[in-house]
């Protein structure tokens, strides 16, 4: 029996066949479009804008339905409240503008009382006085705290003679108004024209506020009718002294060292021409000018008296050591 040849039977191969290929064109004919192509471009012109009409449709249905599809909110979740920042801005500023009123309008914020620390002489009420705050002829009338310039007050109070320096401090209530002053310390008294005032180291004249029994008093007896040349012309007058007025250092020197070689001396005299004496105890008068050669001007004048008084028992009327170099001396006859 014959057998069958079982290989398969191939499939015939299909090939793609070109077209054939047109012939170029010659170099100086114009170029020639197909009607295929000229019809195919107007369709791809008019797909485009479609194309973008479509994808603008659908994200603008996909917002539309993500809109109207609310968020998933957990049941545990609290209740969120949305407050708009130009509410909290205008709350915020009632709320200062509330405080600011306070503080311009209550009681507790105008100056009544200050407290007062380093006086000596001066009593409380007086620096109140003179730190402006307080109105003598007009109590009523107070002081903010808020219109109060400490370097104001500080250069007021140490324009007062009395005071050589002062510090104030702000705070809160109760203790709004601080101030701390340092009082100029008395040298002397001085009495002109039946007054009697202090004067201190520097020969600045103030207010005689108590009598103090250790300082030296100095007495002018012979006041002057005209007024002295000098920083310090009322000095020696007929005219009182007051605030402002002042006596030459070198005679406020030479009342301290007199007063430091003699303790038990209490009282010396002022002559416009002769400058201070000392009234002797054994009757007459010495005057020493001031305090330039304090030392050697007693020197002298001891001298003088040994020879004189204790060896010839003669008696002075006067003896002048203003100048150490020619003293003089008048005897009693």
């Amino acid at each position: 029996m014959p057998m069958r040849d079982k290989t398969p039977a191939r499939r015939p191969r299909l090939t793609r066949t070109q077209p054939p290929a047109e012939p170029a064109p010659a170099p100086d004919a114009a170029p020639e479009y197909s009607t295929r192509s000229r019809q195919a471009a107007p369709l791809r012109a008019e797909s485009t804008p479609n194309l973008t009409v479509r994808r603008r449709q659908r994200r603008l249905r996909g917002a539309l339905l993500r809109a109207a599809v609310p968020a998933a909110v957990p049941r545990t979740a609290g209740a969120r409240v949305y407050i708009s920042t130009r509410w909290l801005s205008a709350f915020i500023v009632m709320v200062l503008l509330v405080v600011l009123y306070l503080f311009l309008s209550h009681e507790a914020f105008f100056v009544e009382t200050i407290y007062v620390g380093g006086t000596r002489y001066l009593s409380g009420g007086e620096i109140f006085t003179r730190t402006g705050l307080i109105d003598p002829e007009n109590p009523t009338r107070r002081t903010h705290l808020f219109w109060i310039n400490p370097s104001a007050i500080e250069a007021r109070l140490e324009a007062d003679p009395s005071i050589a320096d002062a510090s104030v401090e702000l705070g809160w209530p109760p203790m709004m108004v601080q101030v701390s002053v340092t009082e100029r310390e008395p040298a002397l008294i001085w009495e002109q024209a039946s007054l009697r005032v202090w004067v201190d180291a520097r020969g600045q004249v103030m207010q005689l506020r108590q009598d103090l029994p250790n300082l030296p008093r100095v007495v002018v007896e012979k006041p002057s009718r005209t007024l002295n040349i000098g920083d310090c012309p009322l000095q020696g007058t007929e005219e009182l002294l007051g605030p402002g007025s002042c006596i030459d250092l070198a005679t406020v020197i030479g009342v301290q060292q007199f007063k430091a070689l003699y303790p038990n001396v209490d009282e010396l005299v002022y002559d416009s021409v002769k400058g201070l004496g000392y009234r002797d105890g054994r009757g007459w008068m010495l005057w020493f000018g001031d305090g330039k050669d304090m030392l050697t001007k007693i020197a002298v004048y001891n001298e003088i008296v040994r020879q004189v008084y204790e060896r010839r028992g003669r008696r002075f009327i006067e003896v002048n050591v203003t100048d150490p170099d020619a003293p003089y001396y008048g005897l009693a006859r």
